[in-house]
């Protein structure tokens, strides 16, 4: 089986070193990835990295299928702009991932990462209403183990759980009601550089995953929860080729 991942740069699911599309040596893991890596191998029991069976596609790649993508008619059904958005880009990441199916041979996994970037005057859900995008997207395309990852308000709130100098992994549902504006004063990314004590980078956050100091066992988050349990399903029925309920 094989783990295919998107996002939006290289502080949260990584880079290609020389291309838009790469794995093995020439995928820069980010931290989202590495934690993607440590629930399949509590899964699987093995670590899908190190066996260069997690490939990577970029956004801009992404964005060029999505583009390419005929409009669906669907009576009756609108999407407001910005769930659109989500539902095109996990409609590519699908076709993207029957494409390597193909070639490899394999079942495949495909993980989208976006932030739901949910601002303070939002609906507290909007996030679930963009992740429902990403999932009607994935089954537009007939494709089945499609995981979305929309951390609420920005993957910075996950990690912030972890990290937090005072009960890290306690109350963490609070940091899904912060602002997911950078300027917004007390920002969750000044939030994470101040539990640091520096500002964060891709290649350290994603040491902090690999080495357990972010324990994806550990966090309690709604929006986390979520892709959690939907990418256990999606490892475990790859492995037989059918999602269950």
């Amino acid at each position: 089986m094989l783990v295919l991942v998107s996002g939006e740069g290289a502080t949260d699911m990584g880079r290609c070193v020389a291309s838009d599309a790469c794995f093995g040596d020439g995928f820069e893991a980010g931290p989202m990835a590495c934690l993607v890596d440590q629930i399949a191998e509590c899964s699987l029991g093995y670590s899908f990295l190190p066996l260069g069976l997690m490939h990577f596609v970029s956004k801009s790649r992404v964005s060029e299928v999505a583009r390419g993508l005929k409009p669906p008619s669907l009576a009756g059904r609108k999407r407001k702009q910005e769930t659109a958005y989500f539902f095109r880009n996990a409609r590519a990441l699908g076709r993207l991932s029957q494409e390597l199916a193909d070639d490899s041979g394999d079942e495949v996994v495909a993980v989208l990462f976006r932030d739901a970037d949910r601002t303070r005057s939002a609906a507290r859900d909007e996030w679930r209403d963009k992740r429902d995008s990403m999932l009607e997207g994935f089954a537009f395309e007939g494709f089945d183990h499609g995981v979305p990852m929309v951390p609420n308000p920005k993957s910075e709130a996950w990690l912030l759980c972890a990290l937090k100098r005072v009960q890290p992994y306690r109350h963490c549902e609070r940091l899904e009601l912060e602002s997911g504006n950078d300027d917004a004063p007390a920002s969750l990314k000044a939030q994470l550089a101040e539990a640091l004590g520096e500002a964060p980078n891709a290649e350290g956050l994603a040491e902090l995953v690999r080495s357990g100091r972010v324990d994806a066992n550990l966090i309690d988050m709604p929006s986390f929860i979520a892709f959690k349990s939907r990418l256990q399903a999606c490892l475990c029925s790859g492995q037989t080729g059918v999602l269950g309920a």
